[in-house]
């Protein structure tokens, strides 16, 4: 028992240190343009729902969570934000919806909103991250001018507290490692095809993975849902939410979120790296 704890103690002082070194650099991004799902949404559904939902409090600031979540942990001060709860890649195949039933623009929806509003801004490409977790919006990202370009994997969405009344954990996690193998080998296709291009995979698989395997040394006690949301509102079931790994049946806790920022800027910070080194390709 008592090596046992002391291993925990060690890996959680190795963790909380790797993570003061990884925020003690600079990210080699000032803006970043992201078009993700409801895990980064800043407000734009509580916008679209007239202030109704997600609820604020016990919801954060409009947030899927119950803080801040990674996007704000990150470090890049000039957020763009174009993720929306709800939402699909693309309205014209599946429409994405949220609450009173209302449409939610989907990923090449919103590619296309931000195009409109590129004469009005003053893009430094160079210094711009573009998020996305699909592949079908990339080549319009390509075509805007986006120079670096962040793909975000699945998660396990058979450990989700959403996903168990279906009891299908191993279809759930076939459906999602076939989507990350295939958006790998889609990556490695636009590496090659767009040489001046930066793409990476954010593996959230894989740390969520871990971070279930290894709970108790990241503070997490709990795959349960912190609170239930029947009919748009808000059921507390529990009185800790940061030793949850889920705030609701979809959606992580801030401290989870802390954890994905973390390992977000450490892979950003190889980045720039590549600015040093490759100035013949990417320029600051």
């Amino acid at each position: 028992m008592y090596v046992y704890q002391l291993l925990n103690g060690l890996f959680l002082f190795t963790l909380i240190f790797n993570v003061y070194k990884i925020q003690s650099k600079e990210v080699p991004f000032d803006t970043i343009v992201c078009f993700s799902d409801s895990n980064s949404d800043i407000g734009n559904v509580y916008k679209l729902s007239n202030s109704t939902w997600p609820i604020d409090p016990p919801y954060y600031k409009r947030r899927y969570s119950n803080g801040k979540i990674w996007i704000d942990k990150l470090g890049i001060s000039n957020i763009i934000d174009y993720a929306y709860g709800g939402a699909t890649t693309d309205n014209h195949l599946v429409r994405g919806s949220t609450i009173y039933n209302l449409t939610v623009p989907g990923v090449r929806q919103r590619i296309a909103m931000y195009k409109n509003t590129i004469h009005l801004r003053k893009i430094h490409y160079h210094r711009t991250l573009y998020t996305i977790w699909i592949v079908n919006g990339i080549n319009d990202l390509i075509r805007i001018g986006a120079k670096h370009i962040l793909i975000i994997n699945l998660p396990l969405f058979e450990a989700y507290p959403a996903t168990a009344i279906f009891n299908a954990t191993a279809l759930l996690k076939k459906l999602t490692l076939d989507h990350n193998n295939f958006l790998l080998n889609s990556v490695q296709l636009l590496r090659e095809n767009h040489s001046k291009i930066s793409f990476e995979i954010f593996d959230l698989y894989s740390l969520i993975s871990n971070i279930l395997i290894n709970m108790t040394a990241y503070g997490i006690n709990s795959t349960n849902k912190c609170w239930d949301t029947p009919h748009y509102t808000v059921v507390p079931l529990c009185s800790t939410p940061n030793t949850y790994l889920f705030i609701d049946q979809f959606h992580f806790t801030t401290r989870v979120h802390q954890f994905i920022a973390d390992a977000m800027r450490k892979l950003l910070i190889k980045w720039k790296a590549l600015f040093k080194s490759h100035r013949s390709i990417f320029s600051v």
